[in-house]
Protein backbone atom coordinates (compact mmCIF):
# COMPACT_ATOMS: atom_id res chain seq x y z
CA UNK A 1 0.00 0.00 0.00
CA UNK A 2 1.35 3.84 -0.32
CA UNK A 3 3.46 5.17 2.33
CA UNK A 4 2.67 8.26 4.27
CA UNK A 5 3.67 11.31 2.31
CA UNK A 6 7.39 12.47 3.69
CA UNK A 7 7.18 16.57 3.30
CA UNK A 8 10.13 17.20 6.07
CA UNK A 9 9.87 18.00 9.73
CA UNK A 10 6.32 19.50 10.84
CA UNK A 11 5.78 22.70 12.40
CA UNK A 12 4.52 22.75 15.77
CA UNK A 13 0.37 23.70 14.11
CA UNK A 14 1.43 20.50 11.54
CA UNK A 15 2.12 18.52 14.61
CA UNK A 16 -1.06 19.22 16.44
CA UNK A 17 -3.30 18.53 13.50
CA UNK A 18 -1.25 15.27 13.40
CA UNK A 19 -2.08 14.79 16.92
CA UNK A 20 -5.55 15.54 16.86
CA UNK A 21 -6.06 13.63 13.55
CA UNK A 22 -4.56 10.18 15.21
CA UNK A 23 -6.97 11.00 18.28
CA UNK A 24 -9.18 11.00 16.26
CA UNK A 25 -8.27 7.98 13.86
CA UNK A 26 -8.75 6.26 17.24
CA UNK A 27 -11.76 7.28 18.01
CA UNK A 28 -13.24 6.41 14.51
CA UNK A 29 -11.42 2.77 15.13
CA UNK A 30 -13.20 2.26 18.62
CA UNK A 31 -16.43 3.32 16.52
CA UNK A 32 -15.93 0.63 14.19
CA UNK A 33 -14.98 -2.04 16.80
CA UNK A 34 -12.05 -2.14 17.74
CA UNK A 35 -9.55 -4.61 20.47
CA UNK A 36 -12.84 -7.34 20.64
CA UNK A 37 -14.49 -6.42 17.50
CA UNK A 38 -17.29 -4.44 19.33
CA UNK A 39 -16.81 -0.75 20.50
CA UNK A 40 -18.55 0.87 22.84
CA UNK A 41 -21.76 1.87 20.55
CA UNK A 42 -21.93 -2.15 19.91
CA UNK A 43 -20.90 -1.22 16.37
CA UNK A 44 -19.25 -4.47 15.13
CA UNK A 45 -17.35 -5.24 12.17
CA UNK A 46 -17.59 -8.89 11.55
CA UNK A 47 -18.10 -12.56 13.27
CA UNK A 48 -15.00 -13.96 13.66
CA UNK A 49 -14.49 -17.96 14.35
CA UNK A 50 -13.59 -20.78 11.96
CA UNK A 51 -16.56 -22.16 9.54
CA UNK A 52 -17.20 -25.28 8.77
CA UNK A 53 -16.22 -26.67 5.11
CA UNK A 54 -19.63 -27.14 3.38
CA UNK A 55 -23.43 -26.61 3.23
CA UNK A 56 -25.59 -23.57 2.20
CA UNK A 57 -26.23 -20.28 3.21
CA UNK A 58 -29.47 -18.16 1.81
CA UNK A 59 -28.81 -14.03 1.95
CA UNK A 60 -31.92 -11.94 1.43
CA UNK A 61 -30.91 -8.51 -1.28
CA UNK A 62 -33.69 -6.13 -1.11
CA UNK A 63 -33.64 -5.97 -4.63
CA UNK A 64 -32.21 -8.36 -8.02
CA UNK A 65 -29.21 -7.29 -10.20
CA UNK A 66 -30.08 -4.89 -13.01
CA UNK A 67 -26.46 -6.46 -14.89
CA UNK A 68 -23.73 -8.87 -13.45
CA UNK A 69 -21.11 -7.33 -15.46
CA UNK A 70 -18.88 -4.65 -13.06
CA UNK A 71 -19.67 -1.82 -15.47
CA UNK A 72 -23.26 -2.02 -15.47
CA UNK A 73 -23.59 -3.64 -11.47
CA UNK A 74 -23.71 -1.38 -8.16
CA UNK A 75 -19.74 -2.33 -7.54
CA UNK A 76 -19.63 0.23 -4.87
CA UNK A 77 -22.76 0.03 -3.00
CA UNK A 78 -24.09 -3.02 -0.67
CA UNK A 79 -26.75 -4.45 -3.45
CA UNK A 80 -24.73 -5.68 -5.69
CA UNK A 81 -21.10 -5.92 -4.09
CA UNK A 82 -21.79 -9.15 -2.30
CA UNK A 83 -22.76 -11.20 -5.26
CA UNK A 84 -20.10 -9.22 -7.51
CA UNK A 85 -17.84 -10.73 -5.23
CA UNK A 86 -18.69 -14.48 -5.16
CA UNK A 87 -18.65 -14.11 -9.14
CA UNK A 88 -15.28 -12.19 -9.83
CA UNK A 89 -13.13 -11.95 -5.85
CA UNK A 90 -11.73 -8.36 -5.19
CA UNK A 91 -7.70 -7.12 -6.59
CA UNK A 92 -7.62 -4.83 -3.02
CA UNK A 93 -10.72 -4.69 -0.49
CA UNK A 94 -11.29 -2.02 2.69
CA UNK A 95 -10.54 -3.48 5.93
CA UNK A 96 -13.82 -3.06 7.87
CA UNK A 97 -11.83 -0.99 11.12
CA UNK A 98 -9.52 1.10 9.42
CA UNK A 99 -10.63 1.31 5.30
CA UNK A 100 -7.18 0.53 4.90
CA UNK A 101 -7.16 -1.42 0.94
CA UNK A 102 -5.98 -5.04 1.62
CA UNK A 103 -4.77 -7.22 -0.72
CA UNK A 104 -6.90 -10.34 -2.69
CA UNK A 105 -5.87 -11.17 -5.90
CA UNK A 106 -4.00 -8.36 -6.28
CA UNK A 107 -0.52 -8.43 -4.19
CA UNK A 108 0.43 -4.87 -4.01
CA UNK A 109 -0.56 -1.85 -5.32
CA UNK A 110 2.53 1.31 -4.45
CA UNK A 111 3.27 4.68 -6.05
CA UNK A 112 5.98 6.32 -7.15
CA UNK A 113 6.90 9.32 -5.11
CA UNK A 114 5.01 11.58 -7.33
CA UNK A 115 1.50 9.69 -6.70
CA UNK A 116 0.95 9.30 -9.86
CA UNK A 117 2.19 6.56 -10.99
CA UNK A 118 1.22 3.18 -9.67
CA UNK A 119 2.64 -0.17 -10.44
CA UNK A 120 0.10 -3.20 -9.49
CA UNK A 121 1.09 -6.71 -8.76
CA UNK A 122 -1.24 -9.84 -9.24
CA UNK A 123 -0.94 -13.01 -7.47
CA UNK A 124 0.56 -15.57 -10.16
CA UNK A 125 -1.59 -18.86 -10.92
CA UNK A 126 -5.51 -17.18 -10.94
CA UNK A 127 -7.65 -18.12 -13.73
CA UNK A 128 -11.00 -17.09 -14.63
CA UNK A 129 -13.59 -20.09 -14.75
CA UNK A 130 -12.64 -20.35 -18.42
CA UNK A 131 -9.19 -20.96 -17.85
CA UNK A 132 -8.00 -17.68 -19.38
CA UNK A 133 -5.64 -15.87 -17.38
CA UNK A 134 -6.77 -13.16 -14.88
CA UNK A 135 -3.20 -11.09 -15.52
CA UNK A 136 -2.62 -7.49 -16.03
CA UNK A 137 -3.60 -7.46 -19.45
CA UNK A 138 -7.59 -8.48 -18.31
CA UNK A 139 -7.04 -5.64 -15.28
CA UNK A 140 -5.99 -3.08 -18.09
CA UNK A 141 -9.31 -4.10 -20.75
CA UNK A 142 -10.74 -3.96 -17.70
CA UNK A 143 -10.48 -0.11 -16.80
CA UNK A 144 -10.32 1.20 -20.15
CA UNK A 145 -13.68 -0.59 -20.63
CA UNK A 146 -14.69 1.53 -17.82
CA UNK A 147 -13.61 5.06 -19.36
CA UNK A 148 -15.38 3.80 -22.74
CA UNK A 149 -18.64 6.19 -22.62
CA UNK A 150 -20.71 3.59 -24.52
CA UNK A 151 -20.49 0.86 -22.05
CA UNK A 152 -22.08 3.62 -19.62
CA UNK A 153 -20.12 2.37 -16.44
CA UNK A 154 -21.57 3.42 -12.87
CA UNK A 155 -17.76 3.81 -11.76
CA UNK A 156 -16.53 5.78 -14.67
CA UNK A 157 -15.90 8.45 -12.90
CA UNK A 158 -13.27 6.42 -10.71
CA UNK A 159 -11.78 5.23 -13.53
CA UNK A 160 -11.73 8.69 -15.38
CA UNK A 161 -8.67 9.34 -13.02
CA UNK A 162 -6.47 6.86 -14.92
CA UNK A 163 -4.55 8.51 -17.79
CA UNK A 164 -3.33 5.16 -19.28
CA UNK A 165 -2.08 1.94 -18.30
CA UNK A 166 0.91 -0.45 -19.58
CA UNK A 167 1.51 -4.20 -19.26
CA UNK A 168 4.52 -4.17 -18.04
CA UNK A 169 4.83 -7.99 -17.28
CA UNK A 170 1.63 -10.51 -17.22
CA UNK A 171 1.33 -10.18 -13.38
CA UNK A 172 2.62 -6.09 -13.25
CA UNK A 173 0.47 -3.47 -14.61
CA UNK A 174 1.89 0.59 -15.22
CA UNK A 175 -0.55 3.28 -14.27
CA UNK A 176 -0.74 6.89 -14.82
CA UNK A 177 -2.86 8.99 -13.53
CA UNK A 178 -3.86 12.08 -15.00
CA UNK A 179 -3.37 14.12 -11.77
CA UNK A 180 -1.43 12.87 -8.79
CA UNK A 181 -3.69 10.61 -6.03
CA UNK A 182 -2.53 9.40 -3.25
CA UNK A 183 -5.27 7.16 -1.95
CA UNK A 184 -5.78 5.45 -5.44
CA UNK A 185 -5.57 1.85 -3.73
CA UNK A 186 -8.67 3.11 -1.85
CA UNK A 187 -10.37 3.86 -5.40
CA UNK A 188 -9.33 0.60 -6.89
CA UNK A 189 -10.74 -0.99 -3.21
CA UNK A 190 -13.45 0.74 -3.56
CA UNK A 191 -14.93 0.90 -6.95
CA UNK A 192 -12.31 -0.90 -9.61
CA UNK A 193 -11.88 -4.31 -7.82
CA UNK A 194 -13.87 -6.57 -9.88
CA UNK A 195 -12.36 -7.89 -13.33
CA UNK A 196 -14.76 -10.21 -15.78
CA UNK A 197 -13.51 -12.59 -18.01
CA UNK A 198 -12.27 -10.21 -21.14
CA UNK A 199 -12.41 -13.00 -23.59
CA UNK A 200 -15.76 -14.18 -21.85
CA UNK A 201 -17.15 -11.26 -22.40
CA UNK A 202 -16.44 -9.91 -25.64
CA UNK A 203 -16.71 -13.02 -27.28
CA UNK A 204 -20.56 -13.42 -26.01
CA UNK A 205 -22.07 -10.41 -24.56
CA UNK A 206 -25.14 -11.66 -24.33
CA UNK A 207 -23.93 -15.17 -22.96
CA UNK A 208 -22.61 -13.59 -20.76
CA UNK A 209 -25.14 -11.31 -19.31
CA UNK A 210 -27.10 -14.63 -18.32
CA UNK A 211 -23.68 -16.63 -17.18
CA UNK A 212 -20.71 -14.26 -16.05
CA UNK A 213 -17.38 -15.43 -15.92
CA UNK A 214 -15.23 -14.48 -13.31
CA UNK A 215 -12.41 -15.75 -10.80
CA UNK A 216 -14.15 -15.59 -7.92
CA UNK A 217 -15.23 -18.14 -5.05
CA UNK A 218 -18.58 -19.16 -6.46
CA UNK A 219 -20.19 -19.49 -10.52
CA UNK A 220 -23.69 -18.56 -10.94
CA UNK A 221 -25.81 -21.48 -11.29
CA UNK A 222 -29.04 -20.34 -11.71
CA UNK A 223 -31.13 -17.15 -11.82
CA UNK A 224 -34.86 -17.09 -11.58
CA UNK A 225 -35.18 -12.54 -12.51
CA UNK A 226 -37.04 -11.06 -9.37
CA UNK A 227 -37.01 -14.08 -7.52
CA UNK A 228 -33.16 -15.78 -6.54
CA UNK A 229 -30.28 -16.17 -7.90
CA UNK A 230 -27.96 -19.41 -6.77
CA UNK A 231 -24.24 -19.66 -6.70
CA UNK A 232 -22.32 -22.60 -6.42
CA UNK A 233 -19.00 -23.47 -5.35
CA UNK A 234 -15.81 -22.91 -7.89
CA UNK A 235 -13.87 -26.11 -8.17
CA UNK A 236 -11.30 -24.11 -10.17
CA UNK A 237 -11.38 -21.79 -7.13
CA UNK A 238 -7.86 -20.29 -7.07
CA UNK A 239 -7.30 -20.06 -2.93
CA UNK A 240 -7.66 -24.11 -3.41
CA UNK A 241 -10.46 -26.85 -2.38
CA UNK A 242 -10.79 -25.67 1.23
CA UNK A 243 -12.24 -21.90 -0.13
CA UNK A 244 -14.53 -21.12 -0.11
CA UNK A 245 -16.24 -22.69 2.94
CA UNK A 246 -19.56 -23.25 1.48
CA UNK A 247 -20.95 -25.58 -1.37
CA UNK A 248 -23.93 -22.84 -2.16
CA UNK A 249 -24.77 -19.67 -1.75
CA UNK A 250 -28.85 -18.35 -2.48
CA UNK A 251 -29.22 -14.77 -2.66
CA UNK A 252 -32.68 -14.12 -2.50
CA UNK A 253 -35.06 -11.04 -3.24
CA UNK A 254 -37.09 -9.48 -0.57
CA UNK A 255 -37.58 -6.27 -0.79
CA UNK A 256 -39.66 -5.07 2.27
CA UNK A 257 -37.65 -4.91 5.97
CA UNK A 258 -39.95 -6.12 8.28
CA UNK A 259 -40.42 -9.75 6.06
CA UNK A 260 -36.48 -9.81 5.82
CA UNK A 261 -36.21 -9.23 9.44
CA UNK A 262 -39.06 -12.29 10.17
CA UNK A 263 -37.53 -14.56 7.84
CA UNK A 264 -33.84 -14.37 9.64
CA UNK A 265 -35.55 -14.76 12.88
CA UNK A 266 -37.68 -17.38 11.90
CA UNK A 267 -34.48 -19.55 10.36
CA UNK A 268 -35.99 -18.49 6.74
CA UNK A 269 -33.31 -16.79 5.70
CA UNK A 270 -29.79 -16.72 7.46
CA UNK A 271 -28.60 -12.50 6.63
CA UNK A 272 -29.07 -9.77 5.32
CA UNK A 273 -27.13 -6.47 4.20
CA UNK A 274 -28.56 -3.14 5.14
CA UNK A 275 -28.02 0.32 5.41
CA UNK A 276 -31.59 1.04 6.98
CA UNK A 277 -30.90 3.09 10.11
CA UNK A 278 -33.84 0.81 11.94
CA UNK A 279 -32.53 -2.75 11.65
CA UNK A 280 -29.82 -2.99 14.02
CA UNK A 281 -32.09 -2.71 16.76
CA UNK A 282 -35.03 -4.26 14.86
CA UNK A 283 -32.21 -7.23 14.85
CA UNK A 284 -31.25 -7.09 18.14
CA UNK A 285 -34.59 -6.95 19.90
CA UNK A 286 -35.01 -10.05 17.94
CA UNK A 287 -32.21 -11.86 19.16
CA UNK A 288 -30.32 -12.16 15.83
CA UNK A 289 -26.69 -11.31 15.57
CA UNK A 290 -25.33 -7.84 14.48
CA UNK A 291 -22.63 -6.70 12.56
CA UNK A 292 -21.91 -3.27 11.90
CA UNK A 293 -19.65 -0.16 10.37
CA UNK A 294 -20.29 3.15 10.24
CA UNK A 295 -20.01 4.69 6.47
CA UNK A 296 -19.55 8.67 4.93
CA UNK A 297 -22.62 10.59 4.16
CA UNK A 298 -25.47 7.94 4.65
CA UNK A 299 -29.07 8.66 3.69
CA UNK A 300 -29.24 11.93 2.25
CA UNK A 301 -31.76 13.97 -0.34
CA UNK A 302 -30.00 14.80 -3.76
CA UNK A 303 -30.94 17.49 -5.81
CA UNK A 304 -30.21 17.62 -9.72
CA UNK A 305 -28.58 20.97 -10.24
CA UNK A 306 -28.48 20.87 -13.51
CA UNK A 307 -32.28 21.84 -13.99
CA UNK A 308 -35.02 23.94 -12.57
CA UNK A 309 -35.89 24.27 -9.80
CA UNK A 310 -33.11 22.78 -7.98
CA UNK A 311 -30.55 24.65 -10.59
CA UNK A 312 -30.81 27.67 -8.14
CA UNK A 313 -29.12 27.00 -4.93
CA UNK A 314 -31.56 28.88 -2.98
CA UNK A 315 -34.21 25.94 -3.99
CA UNK A 316 -31.86 23.43 -2.21
CA UNK A 317 -31.20 25.83 1.05
CA UNK A 318 -35.18 26.38 1.36
CA UNK A 319 -35.67 22.21 1.26
CA UNK A 320 -32.81 21.97 3.69
CA UNK A 321 -33.86 24.99 6.37
CA UNK A 322 -37.37 23.89 6.51
CA UNK A 323 -36.30 19.63 7.17
CA UNK A 324 -34.87 18.93 10.82
CA UNK A 325 -32.80 15.95 10.54
CA UNK A 326 -33.82 15.07 14.59
CA UNK A 327 -37.31 15.56 14.43
CA UNK A 328 -36.96 13.57 10.93
CA UNK A 329 -35.57 10.69 13.13
CA UNK A 330 -38.60 10.94 15.90
CA UNK A 331 -41.00 10.31 13.18
CA UNK A 332 -39.59 8.38 10.52
CA UNK A 333 -36.85 6.45 12.37
CA UNK A 334 -38.98 6.32 15.59
CA UNK A 335 -35.24 7.37 17.07
CA UNK A 336 -33.13 4.55 15.91
CA UNK A 337 -31.11 5.88 13.85
CA UNK A 338 -28.30 8.69 14.08
CA UNK A 339 -29.05 12.13 12.93
CA UNK A 340 -26.61 14.04 11.34
CA UNK A 341 -26.31 17.50 9.23
CA UNK A 342 -22.57 16.44 7.36
CA UNK A 343 -21.24 13.76 5.08
CA UNK A 344 -19.16 12.78 7.90
CA UNK A 345 -19.82 10.79 11.07
CA UNK A 346 -19.40 12.52 14.30
CA UNK A 347 -15.96 12.20 15.33
CA UNK A 348 -14.96 11.19 11.83
CA UNK A 349 -10.87 11.97 11.49
CA UNK A 350 -11.11 13.21 8.00
CA UNK A 351 -12.89 16.71 9.02
CA UNK A 352 -11.87 19.14 11.80
CA UNK A 353 -14.68 18.45 14.94
CA UNK A 354 -15.92 22.20 13.82
CA UNK A 355 -15.96 21.83 10.41
CA UNK A 356 -19.30 23.27 8.33
CA UNK A 357 -22.86 21.78 9.15
CA UNK A 358 -25.48 21.69 6.59
CA UNK A 359 -28.52 24.04 7.02
CA UNK A 360 -31.44 22.73 8.73
CA UNK A 361 -34.28 23.58 11.01
CA UNK A 362 -35.02 26.97 10.43
CA UNK A 363 -38.25 27.39 8.71
CA UNK A 364 -38.62 31.01 9.27
CA UNK A 365 -35.90 30.97 6.87
CA UNK A 366 -37.05 28.56 4.44
CA UNK A 367 -40.08 30.55 4.12
CA UNK A 368 -38.49 33.82 3.13
CA UNK A 369 -36.18 31.90 0.31
CA UNK A 370 -39.71 30.51 -1.34
CA UNK A 371 -41.59 34.04 -1.33
CA UNK A 372 -38.27 35.35 -3.11
CA UNK A 373 -38.87 32.68 -5.70
CA UNK A 374 -41.74 33.02 -5.74
CA UNK A 375 -41.93 36.74 -6.22
CA UNK A 376 -39.65 36.02 -9.11
CA UNK A 377 -42.19 33.85 -10.78
CA UNK A 378 -40.53 30.47 -9.50
CA UNK A 379 -42.73 28.94 -6.96
CA UNK A 380 -40.89 25.66 -6.36
CA UNK A 381 -42.83 22.64 -7.41
CA UNK A 382 -41.13 19.28 -7.87
CA UNK A 383 -41.50 15.61 -7.13
CA UNK A 384 -39.86 13.61 -4.52
CA UNK A 385 -38.43 9.97 -5.71
CA UNK A 386 -38.24 7.73 -3.39
CA UNK A 387 -36.68 3.85 -3.35
CA UNK A 388 -40.05 1.26 -2.79
CA UNK A 389 -39.39 0.27 1.00
CA UNK A 390 -41.23 0.55 3.84
CA UNK A 391 -38.66 2.99 5.48
CA UNK A 392 -37.96 5.09 2.41
CA UNK A 393 -41.67 5.62 2.38
CA UNK A 394 -42.06 6.86 6.08
CA UNK A 395 -39.11 9.04 5.32
CA UNK A 396 -40.87 10.43 1.88
CA UNK A 397 -44.00 11.10 4.04
CA UNK A 398 -42.40 13.34 6.38
CA UNK A 399 -40.54 15.58 3.52
CA UNK A 400 -43.73 15.94 1.87
CA UNK A 401 -45.42 16.62 5.06
CA UNK A 402 -43.48 19.23 5.95
CA UNK A 403 -42.51 21.14 2.67
CA UNK A 404 -46.32 20.95 1.60
CA UNK A 405 -46.78 23.03 5.17
CA UNK A 406 -45.04 26.04 3.77
CA UNK A 407 -46.31 28.45 1.28
CA UNK A 408 -45.28 28.49 -2.26
CA UNK A 409 -43.76 25.14 -2.37
CA UNK A 410 -45.85 22.19 -3.80
CA UNK A 411 -43.94 18.39 -3.27
CA UNK A 412 -45.30 14.84 -4.50
CA UNK A 413 -43.63 11.91 -4.00
CA UNK A 414 -43.08 8.96 -6.11
CA UNK A 415 -41.72 5.27 -5.10
CA UNK A 416 -39.65 3.26 -7.87
CA UNK A 417 -38.87 -0.09 -7.82
CA UNK A 418 -35.22 0.26 -6.89
CA UNK A 419 -33.81 -0.84 -10.12
CA UNK A 420 -35.91 1.15 -11.95
CA UNK A 421 -34.78 3.68 -8.91
CA UNK A 422 -31.26 3.41 -9.70
CA UNK A 423 -31.61 3.93 -13.71
CA UNK A 424 -33.59 7.08 -13.12
CA UNK A 425 -31.20 8.92 -10.98
CA UNK A 426 -27.75 7.47 -11.44
CA UNK A 427 -27.94 6.84 -15.23
CA UNK A 428 -30.84 8.88 -17.17
CA UNK A 429 -30.31 11.45 -14.14
CA UNK A 430 -34.50 12.09 -14.95
CA UNK A 431 -35.27 13.29 -11.27
CA UNK A 432 -35.24 16.75 -9.72
CA UNK A 433 -35.12 15.27 -6.23
CA UNK A 434 -34.52 12.02 -4.84
CA UNK A 435 -33.61 10.20 -1.52
CA UNK A 436 -30.37 8.73 -1.62
CA UNK A 437 -28.43 6.21 0.34
CA UNK A 438 -24.35 7.01 0.19
CA UNK A 439 -22.14 4.02 1.75
CA UNK A 440 -18.56 4.48 1.45
CA UNK A 441 -15.80 3.92 3.36
CA UNK A 442 -13.96 6.90 2.31
CA UNK A 443 -14.12 10.40 0.10
CA UNK A 444 -11.85 8.28 -2.29
CA UNK A 445 -13.35 7.45 -4.79
CA UNK A 446 -17.64 7.71 -4.86
CA UNK A 447 -17.16 11.61 -3.27
CA UNK A 448 -14.92 12.58 -5.61
CA UNK A 449 -16.46 10.95 -8.52
CA UNK A 450 -20.39 12.25 -7.36
CA UNK A 451 -19.45 15.91 -6.77
CA UNK A 452 -16.39 16.34 -8.74
CA UNK A 453 -17.52 18.82 -12.17
CA UNK A 454 -15.43 16.84 -14.45
CA UNK A 455 -16.72 13.52 -13.11
CA UNK A 456 -18.52 11.33 -15.93
CA UNK A 457 -20.78 10.23 -12.59
CA UNK A 458 -21.66 13.51 -11.20
CA UNK A 459 -25.23 12.56 -11.57
CA UNK A 460 -26.16 15.77 -8.96
CA UNK A 461 -25.15 18.29 -12.21
CA UNK A 462 -23.15 20.18 -9.22
CA UNK A 463 -20.37 22.10 -10.81
CA UNK A 464 -18.30 24.13 -7.81
CA UNK A 465 -14.80 25.48 -8.42
CA UNK A 466 -14.44 25.45 -4.48
CA UNK A 467 -15.74 21.85 -3.63
CA UNK A 468 -13.41 20.51 -7.01
CA UNK A 469 -10.52 22.13 -5.46
CA UNK A 470 -11.11 20.60 -2.04
CA UNK A 471 -11.61 17.45 -3.78
CA UNK A 472 -8.46 17.54 -5.67
CA UNK A 473 -6.33 18.50 -2.82
CA UNK A 474 -7.59 15.59 -0.79
CA UNK A 475 -6.49 13.34 -3.39
CA UNK A 476 -3.09 14.83 -3.62
CA UNK A 477 -2.23 13.37 0.08
CA UNK A 478 -2.51 10.60 2.63
CA UNK A 479 -1.16 12.67 5.31
CA UNK A 480 -3.64 12.73 7.78
CA UNK A 481 -3.85 16.10 8.88
CA UNK A 482 -3.81 17.69 5.41
CA UNK A 483 -6.91 14.95 4.60
CA UNK A 484 -8.26 16.67 6.79
CA UNK A 485 -8.07 20.45 5.81
CA UNK A 486 -9.38 19.17 2.54
CA UNK A 487 -12.21 17.67 3.38
CA UNK A 488 -12.90 21.03 5.94
CA UNK A 489 -13.00 22.83 2.89
CA UNK A 490 -15.21 20.59 1.09
CA UNK A 491 -17.78 20.84 3.98
CA UNK A 492 -17.61 24.42 3.84
CA UNK A 493 -18.17 24.54 0.18
CA UNK A 494 -21.25 22.07 0.52
CA UNK A 495 -23.15 23.55 3.63
CA UNK A 496 -23.05 26.55 1.28
CA UNK A 497 -24.22 25.30 -2.18
CA UNK A 498 -26.01 21.85 -0.78
CA UNK A 499 -25.98 19.95 -3.48
CA UNK A 500 -27.21 17.22 -1.58
CA UNK A 501 -28.82 17.29 2.10
CA UNK A 502 -27.99 14.09 4.43
CA UNK A 503 -29.91 13.89 7.43
CA UNK A 504 -28.74 10.54 8.85
CA UNK A 505 -25.21 9.09 9.75
CA UNK A 506 -24.61 5.65 7.10
CA UNK A 507 -24.46 2.55 8.86
CA UNK A 508 -23.85 -0.90 6.98
CA UNK A 509 -25.53 -3.47 8.77
CA UNK A 510 -25.47 -7.30 8.52
CA UNK A 511 -27.85 -9.19 10.85
CA UNK A 512 -27.95 -12.90 11.13
CA UNK A 513 -28.42 -15.95 12.66
CA UNK A 514 -26.03 -16.81 15.23
CA UNK A 515 -25.24 -20.09 13.43
CA UNK A 516 -23.07 -17.61 10.68
CA UNK A 517 -19.69 -17.87 11.45
CA UNK A 518 -16.78 -16.00 9.07
CA UNK A 519 -18.39 -12.63 8.17
CA UNK A 520 -16.61 -9.76 7.52
CA UNK A 521 -18.11 -6.57 6.48
CA UNK A 522 -15.84 -4.36 4.17
CA UNK A 523 -16.95 -0.45 4.75
CA UNK A 524 -18.80 0.02 1.60
CA UNK A 525 -21.06 -3.07 2.37
CA UNK A 526 -19.52 -6.02 0.90
CA UNK A 527 -19.08 -9.71 1.98
CA UNK A 528 -16.14 -11.57 1.76
CA UNK A 529 -17.76 -14.72 0.16
CA UNK A 530 -14.56 -16.71 0.09
CA UNK A 531 -14.70 -17.11 3.95
CA UNK A 532 -18.38 -17.05 5.12
CA UNK A 533 -19.86 -20.02 6.28
CA UNK A 534 -21.85 -21.44 9.20
CA UNK A 535 -20.22 -22.78 12.82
Amino acid sequence: MAPANSRGPLGRRRRALVAAAAALTGLFAAACGGGDGKGSDGVDPGVTGAAKSGGTLEVISVTDMARVDPFGAISNYYTDSSRLNAMYDSLFYSEPKTGKPLPQIGESLVPDPSGQVWTLKIKPNVKFTDDTPYDAAAVKWTWDEHKNPERRSLVAGSAAAIDKTEVVDPLTLKITLKAPNANFDRVVASSLAFIPSPTALQKDPAGFAAKPVGAGPFVLSEWARDSKMVFTKNPKYWQGPDRPVLDKVVFSVMSDSTQALNSVATGGSDLKVSASSTDAAKARDLGLGVSQVPVIVGEAIVFNSSKPPFDDPRARRAVALALDPNEMNKIAFTNQGVPSSSLFPADSPLVKPDAPKLPSANRVEAQKLLDELAAEGKPLKFTYLVPQNNQATKTGEYVQTQLNGLKNIEVKTQAMAIVSYTQAVRVNRAFEAALHNWTVSDVEPTVYAYLHSSSPTNFLGYKSAETDAALEQGRKTNDPALRQEAYTALMASVSKDVPLWPYQEGRITVFHKTSVAGLLLSNDGVLLMDRLGRR
